[in-house]
């Protein structure tokens, strides 16, 4: 019998990609569209990454005792988070983080808004 080879083989030698070890670059970090009750998060991201947003009305928020947080699962440049069931006439202190496939986060310092 003959064995008939389709292809090729690198045996190892072939180049690979190297792994991502970079987080997404965060910018244009706002809150808009505030009310006395809602407002929404936005930002941007240089990779396909996923969206969370903490917040609270004391500061420091910190991702370890949030007070409250959104979560997006979805992969995304473009980033837009609603926040509900706020307290009028408050300052709320929140942070922004997006994790992109390879697992690497970035976070973003603390902002605020003020509720109308």
């Amino acid at each position: 019998k003959k064995l008939l080879c389709i292809g090729t083989s690198t045996g190892g030698a072939g180049t690979s990609t190297p792994p991502d070890i970079t987080a997404p670059f965060l910018s244009n970090i706002t809150a808009t569209s505030t009310t006395a009750t809602t407002t929404q998060i936005t930002w941007l991201t240089n990779e396909l990454s996923t969206s969370r947003v903490w917040y609270a009305t004391s500061s420091p928020v910190t991702t370890a005792r949030p007070l409250f947080r959104v979560v997006s699962s979805n992969l995304v440049l473009s980033h837009i988070l609603n926040l509900s069931d706020l307290i009028a006439s408050t300052t709320y202190r929140y942070i922004v983080s997006s994790s992109d496939v390879a697992g690497n986060t970035a976070t973003s310092s603390e902002n605020s808004f003020l509720t109308l």
